[in-house]
């Protein structure tokens, strides 16, 4: 599995961590040596967590790590053959919480990652995930469920669609991998349109995208345009406009829009990737319509590179990430639009979680990593810091995380470790420029985290 084929894909269980292994064995194993799909298989999955503090870690599908400890155990179960894919995975879980005396968050702050989720966000009666089915002919296809989604070149952040949430339930029609266009120029794309993602708290509101990339040889250029529409209770909208509105443009003056761009080149005799990625947000209320306002003033952008084979030791890798979301320069003198940064969206996040850039509006967030993998196990050292509310405060929240991902492979059994250890200051934006001068700190303004992951999987195929 290439990272481009997952681009706009649903993929069962991704992480982070596993993508950068994939791609590590795209570099070197043979494409002719690895087993074909099986026509039915069950996927035992077993997690175990420790969290001495807030709660933490991003991109693990939705799953939500509080102070605390818990079990998670589930099993994929999945029939795949030419023609359909069929997948649910039920699980259950048992934690122990506790609970933690904070600041509460304001604005679009209120869904990130270490902010606590109320009991009824937190959905102790939900059994099941990757729940779906989806249809194959011609090399399209088309489907329905609530698998995640990803898109863009990245492994610690994507602008627009990451599985830092839960995934939505969504339908969907695409092709089926990659499909020759003209030569040795590759495409893929998917529609998707979700469900209604407001629940039963006012006028419903969906999402509606596009992913399409296009593939020459070693270079991959990708496109995406998300709309989020409804939520106005003064304009019916219904999940058929939902559907449509991609086409129709109707109401569009008053919905949500992001264009996102992509280049990623791969150097396959040296196990160099290099990336960058623009997005573009167009929020409702009008900003549009204003000749005086510039769209490039919030740009959103995130630059990388991964090295495998460092120093020509295929086992050695390397690479950073740097996600910029910071507030356009403009903004105290021009009505400028914030990423992600609207109330009557839930601040584009679902059960509480953003579905894109984990670290959210008015961010950057940078990670630099290293790491060792050979046929049977791997160790990745990763250091990030991450800023919230950079114009919006001063001084932002600052975060400083260290990170070790492992991972041991014997026959179908896999074993994963992430521990973090998350460091804060100026959290809950209670600090003021004294502070900052003084160099001390509020009460609560400083947060240390220790968060310990481990995860079984084992794998049985028909």
């Amino acid at each position: 599995m290439t990272l481009g084929k997952v681009i706009g894909q649903s993929n069962y269980n991704f992480t982070p961590t596993k993508l950068l292994l994939n791609e590590h064995d795209d570099f070197f194993i043979d494409i002719n040596k690895r087993s074909s799909p099986s026509l039915f298989s069950l996927n035992y999955n077993q997690h175990t967590y420790f969290n001495s503090n807030l709660p933490n870690l991003e991109n693990q599908n939705g799953f939500y790590f509080p102070k605390g400890y818990g079990f998670i155990s589930s099993l994929l179960m999945q029939y795949n053959n030419r023609h359909i894919v069929i997948t649910a995975e039920p699980f259950i879980k048992r934690t122990t919480n506790y609970s933690i005396k904070l600041e509460n968050k304001e604005s679009a702050f209120s869904v990130l990652n270490d902010v606590p989720l109320e009991d009824e966000n937190i959905n102790r009666n939900e059994i099941f995930r990757n729940i779906g089915i989806k249809l194959s002919w011609l090399g399209y296809s088309l489907g329905y469920g609530n698998w995640n989604l990803w898109w863009g070149p990245g492994i610690h952040n994507s602008l627009t669609m990451s599985n830092n949430a839960k995934g939505f339930p969504y339908r969907f029609i695409g092709t089926f991998g990659d499909q020759k266009l003209l030569g040795n120029v590759f495409y893929n794309f998917k529609y998707i349109v979700s469900d209604n993602l407001q629940g039963n708290n006012g006028p419903e509101y969906y999402l509606s995208a596009y992913f399409v990339n296009f593939i020459y040889r070693n270079i991959e250029i990708g496109k995406s345009k998300h709309i989020i529409n409804g939520g106005n209770i003064d304009i019916p909208w219904s999940k058929r406009e939902a559907w449509n509105v991609m086409f129709t443009k109707k109401n569009i003056n008053n919905w949500d829009q992001i264009i996102d761009y992509y280049v990623k080149v791969n150097f396959p005799s040296s196990g160099l990737i290099m990336f960058i990625e623009i997005g573009y947000p167009n929020h409702s209320n009008g900003y549009e319509n204003d000749p005086k306002v510039s769209k490039d003033h919030t740009r959103g952008s995130n630059i990388g590179l991964r090295k495998y084979g460092v120093f020509g030791i295929k086992e050695i890798l390397f690479g950073f990430e740097y996600t910029r979301l910071v507030q356009g320069i403009y903004y105290n003198s021009l009505p400028t639009p914030n990423w992600y940064d609207n109330i009557k969206y839930n601040y584009s996040s679902y059960k509480d979680r953003r579905w894109a850039a984990h670290s959210g509006s008015d961010s950057d967030d940078f990670l630099i990593f290293v790491g060792y993998k050979d046929e049977e196990k791997s160790f990745i050292y990763g250091l990030n810091y991450e800023r919230h509310g950079v114009t919006y405060h001063f001084p932002p929240e600052v975060k400083f995380e260290s990170r070790i991902n492992a991972s041991y492979k014997r026959g179908n059994t896999q074993i994963y470790i992430i521990y973090e250890d998350e460091y804060f200051e100026h959290y809950g934006f209670v600090d003021v420029n004294r502070n900052v001068w003084d160099e001390s700190f509020e009460p609560g303004s400083l947060q240390r985290t220790h968060t310990l992951l481990i995860s079984l999987q084992h794998t049985l195929s028909f």
